[in-house]
């Protein structure tokens, strides 16, 4: 496997995590891989550990090549309980939204020497990083759009989204840290972050899952969100699980920090979502290698 990070910003920590597997699968014989394109969730405010290596390692396993985003948010540190933590007094939702085009055009630029299957690029969010993936494939194909973001893409198709337990509006998210994210939809348009007012024909393919006893964003709202992509034709898949709630990443060991975040029936959402990405598998081709 090969590994780069790659900084998205001169200033700033925003980075893409860029895992590429070795794509000489027999002897002088090489293959194209799919790629998933990770963003982690935190509110905007941080990033979470447990939506980021381990799931960047379970897509590894089922043979995708893997980009983890770790974009700008509000924090410049992540505080701990009970502290101040160091804001990031410049910071919109704008710039999550550039860290990610810069990190989608910069695959594009190498996805011939990383021997990336272009027909399949698939975006994966949790939370507020379902959010910033459902932006970018809600208007990348809109030119208005990308000169309001000051974003360029060089080329690109996104053949598939998946969404876990996804913020789909700024309006009805219930995080510990209130008083932070208060202030930052203080500097936001709240119409504009509402996805499920610019749903479009347009859209990739897409997977959401969510537990039912989520607290933080409204399993109400997804639910709405897909009878919107259901009315504008857009190929879609919903798991809503009875039981589990926010943030709990692959819901097993992997990622759980508590007993709390294992919930086996939301673990299945790996399996499910597998089952739903190898409906684009294509034949088999392995590549000669050219190369000296």
């Amino acid at each position: 496997m090969y590994y780069h990070e790659i900084n998205l910003r001169t200033t700033g920590t925003a980075m893409m995590k860029a895992y590429i597997l070795d794509e000489e699968i027999t002897h002088r014989r090489h293959i194209k891989r799919p790629l998933m394109v990770i963003c982690p969730g935190g509110g905007y405010l941080t990033l979470a550990h447990r939506e980021s290596e381990p799931v960047v390692a379970r897509f590894l396993g089922a043979g995708y090549n893997v980009v983890l985003v770790d974009y700008s948010v509000y924090f410049k540190q992540r505080p701990n309980p009970g502290e101040p933590g160091v804001v990031n007094q410049g910071f919109r939702i704008a710039d999550a939204v550039q860290d990610l085009v810069q990190a989608l055009n910069i695959i594009q630029e190498n996805s011939d020497a990383w021997f990336i299957e272009t027909s399949r690029i698939y975006l994966l969010g949790f939370s507020a990083g379902a959010h910033l993936v459902g932006t970018v494939a809600e208007n990348y194909r809109d030119p208005e759009w990308q000169k309001r973001f000051r974003v360029q893409f060089t080329q690109l198709t996104l053949q598939g989204l998946i969404l876990a337990y996804p913020m789909l509006t700024a309006t009805e998210v219930n995080v510990k840290e209130r008083d932070a994210f208060r202030d930052l939809m203080a500097r936001e348009d709240i119409l504009q972050l509402d996805l499920t007012q610019n749903v479009s024909a347009h859209m990739p393919r897409t997977f959401i899952w969510q537990g039912n006893e989520d607290q933080t964003v409204n399993p109400l709202t997804t639910t709405q969100f897909i009878l919107k992509l259901q009315q504008a034709g857009v190929p879609c898949e919903y798991h809503l699980y009875e039981k589990g709630g926010h943030g709990v990443a692959l819901a097993d060991r992997t990622s759980a920090t508590t007993p709390d975040y294992i919930v086996p029936n939301l673990a299945q959402w790996v399996d499910a979502v597998q089952v739903w990405l190898a409906q684009d598998d294509g034949e088999l081709t392995l590549y000669p290698d050219l190369r000296e």
